[in-house]
């Protein structure tokens, strides 16, 4: 994996050597840029090697014909066959690395007269790229279509453009202000979904978005991988273990030590089974295993790792949840800082742990990302097929039992009761937003091509196209990029995803959640790992809520007032919410004060202007932009803000 940093003005060529040294953590293996003696372009890159560490593959690439400059960050599935396939067909490809491969693969199209978005589609992989075509002077900036890998740019001045993997990165460059317009979107979903980042003049890629700049003008294209017309045969628990084995088996093609995420789920399960089984294959030891453990046994899948860790023979690592409150916020203000958007998952803060420890260890590794969004792991897929036979209920005896019904049910029942009153379009928003906080008008963005289909077809598809890149994908990009780790992941593969798509949403969850993934692997689990309850990546988030707003803000009456300022709730509601959430475990309104606490602090940084941006950037030379970032936000900016 790399960071990415360029612009096509010669006036910024000195800010994107910044920009680089912003992104030195996404690339410590090296890094290098190139400027286009016809003009103004300049492309740079921060490399983190992961295959073929000879000097041939270092970037950016130029194509052996002079006409192509490329810089690009992720891996491509199968890499190796590929290039073996294109040399066989008489390409020259220099090296063995996957953004040799990708060049080669954009370069054949563009010369050609082709659309290179039609020769990106038939790659599976994750990436980010910009590529200069010093013939027809354009600039292309493409993205994976999974989502999977950051690209953001802006354009500015006359016409020109300035792209990078991360917003601290692309704000070393240009300005950019706030952009409170946001604020809604941001509650209902908890990250900034793209093209918005939470600054006006900074946009992000769609995940397949390709687009290419020339003379001042942008033009925007998609990549589109083949789309699976549902079929399902005989064969697809069969189809389904082979693809997800040979995915890991790609995943784990790799010139460096690979590792594997644990918990006690049916994803990262999968993953581990069939990466013990091709290490075994190839004569190497099955791949470390990583897991974080809590203090409440309630919380802690660490039983659940060590028994499958011993099942399959590999070497496991504990990793401790953070848990002290000057600890928690020094991993919330890493994590926005590297997002540069706001960002409410609180798992963010258990994700930099886990990638501030796993990078002691192994610079890539495996993670089960996707396996909910792709065979229907969440509660509320379960309520989408439960929604028709709800609605058949007559309307007035469903008004008249659903406060009753809520009230005794848990959490997940309760939402599905209050989500059901009305219609399909109603239960798809209330079941989707995430905010706890109905006064604040959160809306979702809901992409105006999601798919047809019934209720629960179209919940899955929205967490594949909007929730999932926005949330976990990017999660695990910036919280394991922070410290120089690739997360690869496996379930999230081209094939992967064709032969989940035969089954229509409801046929995942017959028999139980996952019921596809489930007799995939099951022959590969130990006894009773199936059948054990899935505990979930949570915090302990009203616990959290109640140090952090304590550290920040002091008083209870001081935190409440900070948490609701300007917000249109009334004082003695204010109260109750915070009691709820902290001392009631009140999980949803926990998680709407959380996002609240996260703006608040997110707004704290966004008071950093340019300058103090590039001055961290100029620290990282020496090694002392960590220790210095850490330093100002945990022990001054953000309580000081705050007070």
């Amino acid at each position: 994996m790399c960071g990415l940093a360029g612009t096509t003005t010669v006036e910024d060529r000195d800010r994107v050597s910044v920009a680089l040294r912003a992104l030195a953590h996404r690339g410590p293996d090296g890094e290098g840029c190139w400027f286009d003696p016809a003009g103004a372009v300049t492309l740079g890159v921060r490399r983190l090697i992961t295959t073929d560490p000879g000097e041939v593959a270092n970037q950016p690439l130029i194509s052996p014909d002079g006409r192509f400059v490329f810089a690009f960050n992720g891996y491509i599935a199968g890499h190796r066959r590929r290039i073996l396939s294109l040399r066989e067909k008489g390409s020259v490809v220099e090296s063995d690395s996957d953004a040799a491969l990708v060049l080669a693969v954009l370069g054949n199209a563009l010369r050609d007269g082709g659309d290179p978005a039609k020769a990106l589609a038939d790659l599976s992989g994750q990436y980010a790229f910009a590529l200069w075509d010093c013939a027809l002077r354009q600039l292309w900036l493409g993205r994976d279509p999974v989502g999977v890998k950051p690209l953001y740019f802006s354009e500015y001045g006359s016409g020109n453009v300035v792209f990078a993997s991360e917003i601290a990165a692309l704000r070393c460059i240009v300005p950019a202000m706030p952009d409170r317009d946001v604020f809604p979107h941001y509650l209902a979903h908890l990250f900034v979904p793209a093209p918005a980042t939470g600054l006006t003049d900074i946009r992000q890629l769609r995940p397949g978005e390709l687009i290419c700049w020339q003379d001042g003008k942008i033009d925007s294209r998609m990549i589109r991988p083949a789309v699976c017309h549902r079929a399902a045969g005989d064969n697809t628990v069969a189809d389904l273990r082979r693809a997800i084995r040979q995915s890991v088996a790609d995943a784990m093609d790799a010139d460096r030590n690979v590792g594997m995420l644990l918990s006690g789920g049916m994803d990262s399960g999968a993953i581990a089974a069939m990466a013990c089984d091709v290490a075994r294959e190839r004569g190497q030891k099955p791949p470390p295993g990583f897991v974080m453990q809590f203090d409440n046994p309630e919380m802690d899948e660490t039983p659940r790792a060590r028994q499958l860790a011993k099942h399959l023979g590999m070497e496991l690592h504990i990793v401790a949840a953070p848990d002290r409150p000057e600890e928690i916020l020094a991993h919330l203000n890493d994590g926005l800082r590297a997002f540069g958007s706001p960002f409410g998952n609180p798992s963010v803060v258990l994700m930099q742990a886990l990638g501030s420890a796993v990078s002691r260890h192994v610079p890539i590794c495996l993670a089960g990302d996707g396996g909910d969004e792709l065979f229907g792991g969440y509660p509320r897929y379960r309520a989408a097929v439960m929604f028709g036979a709800w609605q058949s209920v007559p309307d007035f005896i469903r008004r008249k039992m659903a406060g009753n019904i809520a009230r005794l049910l848990p959490r997940g029942g309760a939402r599905f009761v209050r989500g059901g009153q009305g219609d399909a379009q109603r239960a798809f928003q209330y079941w989707n937003d995430r905010c706890g906080l109905a006064e604040l008008g959160a809306r979702l963005v809901v992409p105006e091509d999601l798919p047809d289909g019934d209720l629960c077809d179209r919940m899955m598809a929205f967490d594949r196209l909007v929730t999932l890149p926005g949330n976990q994908l990017a999660m695990s990009d910036r919280c394991g990029m922070a410290y120089g780790l690739e997360y690869r992941v496996p379930l999230l593969g081209h094939e992967v995803m064709v032969i989940a798509g035969r089954v229509a949403a409801q046929g995942h969850l017959r028999g139980g959640a996952k019921s596809l993934l489930r007799a995939a692997i099951a022959p590969m689990m130990p006894d009773g790992y199936l059948s054990a309850a899935k505990v979930g990546f949570n915090p302990p988030l009203s616990d959290w809520l109640a140090k952090l707003g304590g550290l920040l803000w002091g008083r209870e009456a001081r935190i409440i007032e900070m948490l609701f300022a300007d917000l249109p709730i009334m004082d003695r509601t204010r109260q109750d919410y915070w009691r709820r959430a902290t001392r009631h475990g009140a999980q949803d309104m926990a998680l709407g004060l959380w996002a609240l606490l996260v703006w608040r602090i997110w707004q704290t940084h966004l008071a950093t202007d340019r300058r103090a941006e590039i001055m961290r950037a100029k620290g990282s030379v020496d090694g002392s932009m960590k220790a210095v970032g850490q330093e100002v936000v945990q022990e001054k900016t953000v309580p000081e803000a705050a007070m």
